[in-house]
C-alpha cells in the first residue's frame, strides 16, 4: 500500500491543480479497488498528497471496477463513469475519480532520469504511436463493422434508405387518402341519386 501512496503522490506533484482540488479533503479517506483484489485505502494530507490508511480506516467513499475497467476509466477519454462504482459519500467519490481521470503522468520526464533523454523520448514516441495505433484499429474495426451489416449483410439500413421507405410510405398514404375521398364523394353521389 506504501507504494501505491508514493506513486500517486509522484504524479500528484506533476498536476499541482489535483493538489489543490484535495487540499479541501485532508483528513478523508477514500479506496480503490480492482475487483477481485483487495482495496487500497489512502487518506488525504493537508498539503493535496496521500499517505496509506492506518489499518482497519474505513473509506468514506470506495471506488470499484475490474481491473481493465479501472484502466480504460483512467487512461481513455472522455471518462466513461459507467465504468467504476462507486460506494459510500457518492460526492467525495466523484471528485475523487474525476481528480484521477485527469492526472497526467509525466512518463518521459521520469524515463529521461533513469534511460536518459533520447531513449525516454523514444520510449514516449513508441508508446504514443501504439496507444493511436489501438484507437484507430478500434475506430477501423468499427467502420468495417458497421460497413458489413449495411452493404454486405443488410441488417442495419442505411440512413438515406430508411428516409426513402419513409417517403415512400407517406406517397402510399397519400394515394390511399385520396382514394378513400373518391369513394366516399361517388358514394355520396349515388346516395344522393337515389333520394
Amino acid at each position: 500500500m506504501y507504494l501505491a501512496a508514493a506513486t500517486l503522490n509522484h504524479v500528484l506533484a506533476q498536476n499541482a491543480w489535483a493538489m489543490q482540488r484535495l487540499t479541501p479533503l485532508a483528513a478523508k479517506s477514500f479506496a480503490v479497488q480492482a475487483v477481485p483484489l483487495p482495496a487500497i485505502t489512502l487518506t488525504i494530507q493537508p498539503d493535496g498528497q496521500v499517505k496509506s490508511a492506518a489499518p482497519g480506516t474505513p473509506a468514506e467513499a470506495t471506488l470499484s471496477a475490474t481491473p481493465d475497467a479501472l484502466l480504460r476509466y483512467f487512461t481513455v477519454a472522455p471518462h466513461d463513469p459507467n465504468l467504476i462504482h462507486i460506494f459510500g459519500d457518492n460526492a467525495l467519490g466523484t471528485e475523487i475519480g474525476h481528480i484521477l481521470a485527469h492526472l497526467n503522468w509525466e512518463a518521459e520526464e521520469d524515463l529521461s532520469r533513469l534511460f536518459g533523454d533520447v531513449v525516454a523520448h523514444r520510449l514516449g514516441g513508441f508508446a504514443r504511436h501504439w496507444i493511436n495505433w489501438r484507437k484507430q484499429s478500434a475506430l477501423s474495426l468499427a467502420a468495417a463493422t458497421s460497413e458489413y451489416f449495411t452493404e454486405e449483410r443488410p441488417l442495419i439500413a442505411k440512413r438515406n434508405r430508411i428516409e426513402q421507405f419513409a417517403h415512400e410510405v407517406d406517397t402510399l398514404r397519400q394515394a390511399a387518402d385520396q382514394i378513400e375521398t373518391r369513394i366516399k364523394n361517388l358514394s355520396n353521389r349515388q346516395d344522393t341519386k337515389k333520394n
